[in-house]
């Protein structure tokens, strides 16, 4: 089971992807501080990979994006597979002081300070 904060449908607003329909899943936890955190931690429902999956599918759009609190704490191999079967394209959004799983397809790192590790790595 994971915790998640939300999961919506909105338009990549950042990054190369800028303009891009996407379906957002928006984990909840991390394993910094950060005082601009815009993620209630103590906010969220537990659900399981199936569930996650059944929420993406709901909404139109194929582009993923895995973002958090940190997603690298709790995103495994199991949830990739099962939403590259539903034709997604997975992009996640890190502080990079996790390894990731692989079958992702975009990586953005924000490091942040007292995140540990310069960089995603797999």
């Amino acid at each position: 089971m994971k915790k998640i904060s939300e999961i919506f449908y909105s338009v990549q607003g950042e990054g190369f992807y800028t303009g891009t329909p996407a379906v957002f899943v928006r984990f909840s936890g991390c394993n910094l501080k950060c005082s601009f955190c815009d993620t209630e931690h103590q906010e969220g429902a537990w659900m399981s990979n199936e569930e996650i999956v059944e929420a993406v599918k709901a909404f139109p759009a194929r582009h993923i994006v895995i973002t958090g609190g940190e997603p690298g704490l709790f995103l495994d191999d199991k949830l990739i597979k099962l939403l590259k079967d539903e034709g997604c394209f997975i992009q996640i959004e890190t502080n990079g002081a996790r390894k990731l799983p692989e079958g992702i397809d975009w990586i953005t790192c924000s490091p942040k300070e007292g995140g540990g590790s310069a960089g995603a790595y797999r």
